[in-house]
């Protein structure tokens, strides 16, 4: 842990001890990537429809693709998932399979013309509820550590809070490591120094750098679940029929769940630590969008969007079991343990009211028809991870873990390109691609506070995304269809705990999904 050293030395400076820490830069920016998902039209080109429009699915990249309605629309698409994740450390291989059912979109719009000569030829309404992220995925891994360990990063925070009245009553021999109980609400002290003591796994020797054990090896499971909601309320203009204007006002909905088991296997023992996390809350952004046709003989349009800052009020819960099994020098042995749901511990719940604001995102797009049967799209979308901001429950802002977010985190680049061809008898075929840059700097690594409830240590730096989907159609009178198949390939660095020795567990995230939609227009 001597990578952390000064910089926890300074945020035990830096940071305010009337809170007690939970949310960190990574719990954050997992709410920050979103999924491909929409009407199956949408995924089946790639999402890049920000230029073409007139797909509910646009009012959450370009609101202005809404003004190119003609007519009224109402969709619903359903999709249905298998993910695999695997890992590899060393000579160690994993494998872990999900599968999942889905409601991805629900929408309308109503197309209100106004005029055939006038500027504003039509004003249209749109709502549309979609999925936009899905955290559902069973993750294991396993590796030889050769000597480390995460309770070295336990014994690095018992260094660090040794400042604190804490420090004198660090005692090794009481029953439950220390003179007296219930440090696990005092704000100045964090739970994975806490639990490491209660476990019998570090001692009071860590207030002069450590004694902890080195591991020879080591397991990690973890189940996912839960995703983020948005809610689309779109007005949209047509101008002359060449210049689109739109805003969208989105809703968030958020609920993210996160169980883990990590286990130690040292010289005379064993432990296993095991986490159980939820963020819920709510959020709102605007995004802006323009379309403009600059040639009335082509059908050639180039799109602009903005999207300001998300801001999220969010709740986090968290709660910690550890269990341990340890033989000392003299052949004695003991067995430690502590459910941090014990009312001697925190009263049985813990939980976190903060707020989070989400970068802003800018999108360019172009896109158009080459006769009458074939359509075009490609577009260009940035965000800056880094930007991300975290405020405590009174309004302040958590500036240690915001300098660490610009530290460790960096802009995120989104490439979509879609084709859609057109057949005789309104039968359609789709094909698209995305390629997403992971957001996470090369070097990143997750820094918990010595005052953090937070005792979740792992993290993984997402490298980058790639969606590959295709996609067919029918457009009757009235009544369309359309069906999906998307395959994405995600690869990340996975880390179980935060040290500079520990080489990254390889982990490929793969999904395939299908979807259908259908819909009626009027």
């Amino acid at each position: 842990m001597k990578r952390n050293r000064l910089f926890i030395l300074a945020a035990t400076m830096l940071s305010s001890f009337s809170f007690m820490q939970a949310q960190t830069s990574y719990e954050a920016a997992a709410l920050l990537d979103t999924d491909l998902g929409g009407t199956a039209r949408f995924v089946g080109m790639g999402g890049a429809m920000s230029a073409l429009g007139a797909d509910l699915s646009v009012m959450g990249t370009n609101p202005a693709g809404i003004g190119l309605y003609r007519s009224w629309d109402l969709g619903m698409s359903f999709s249905g998932g298998w993910v695999t994740q695997r890992t590899r450390s060393n000579s160690t291989r994993n494998r872990s399979f999900d599968s999942y059912g889905a409601v991805d979109n629900v929408g309308f719009v109503v197309a209100n013309k106004v005029s055939n000569e006038n500027a504003l030829r039509f004003t249209n309404f749109g709502f549309n509820y979609r999925n936009v992220k899905r955290f559902g995925g069973k993750m294991g891994m396993a590796s030889n550590l050769n000597g480390l360990s995460q309770t070295g990063q336990m014994a690095w925070q018992a260094y660090e809070n040794a400042d604190n009245v804490f420090a004198s009553d660090f005692d090794y021999n009481s029953p439950d490591g220390f003179y007296q109980k219930n440090y696990y609400d005092d704000p100045r002290i964090g739970w994975l120094t806490l639990l490491g003591a209660d476990g019998w796994l570090i001692d009071a020797t860590a207030l002069d750098g450590g004694s902890y054990y080195g591991s020879d090896a080591n397991n990690y499971s973890e189940v996912l679940s839960g995703g983020i909601d948005a809610y689309d309320f779109n007005l949209s203009f047509n101008l002359v029929d060449a210049v689109y204007l739109g805003v969208t006002l989105t809703a968030y909905d958020v609920d993210r769940r996160l169980e883990s088991t990590y286990t130690e296997y040292f010289d005379g023992g064993d432990y296993t630590l095991q986490n159980f996390y939820r963020t819920t809350g709510s959020g709102y952004d605007l995004k802006f969008g323009a379309i403009l046709r600059p040639f009335v003989e082509s059908s050639f349009r180039i799109g602009v969007s903005a999207t300001t800052p998300t801001v999220y009020s969010l709740r986090d819960y968290n709660s910690a079991i550890i269990s341990s099994f340890v033989t000392f020098a003299d052949g004695s042995t003991i067995e430690g343990s502590m459910d941090t749901f014990d009312e001697n511990a925190y009263g049985g719940d813990c939980y976190t009211d903060y707020t989070m604001i989400a970068p802003a995102k800018v999108n360019v797009s172009v896109g158009g028809t080459i006769g009458t049967s074939l359509a075009l799209g490609a577009e260009y979308e940035y965000s800056n991870y880094g930007a991300a901001k975290l405020y405590y429950e009174d309004g302040n802002e958590n500036t240690l873990m915001n300098d660490h977010t610009a530290e460790n985190f960096t802009g995120q680049h989104i490439l979509r390109l879609g084709a859609e061809k057109m057949f005789p008898g309104s039968f359609y075929t789709r094909v698209g691609y995305n390629h997403l840059t992971g957001g996470y700097k090369a070097d990143a690594w997750k820094m918990i506070p010595v005052n953090s409830v937070q005792t979740n240590t792992a993290y993984k730096n997402i490298r980058s995304t790639n969606n590959f989907t295709c996609g067919v159609g029918f457009r009757g009178d009235t009544f369309y269809a359309d069906a999906a198949l998307l395959y994405s390939r995600q690869s990340s660095d996975f880390y179980p705990f935060e040290e500079r020795e520990l080489k990254a567990t390889t982990l490929s995230r793969n999904l395939l999904k299908g979807m259908l939609t259908v819909g009626l227009r009027f």
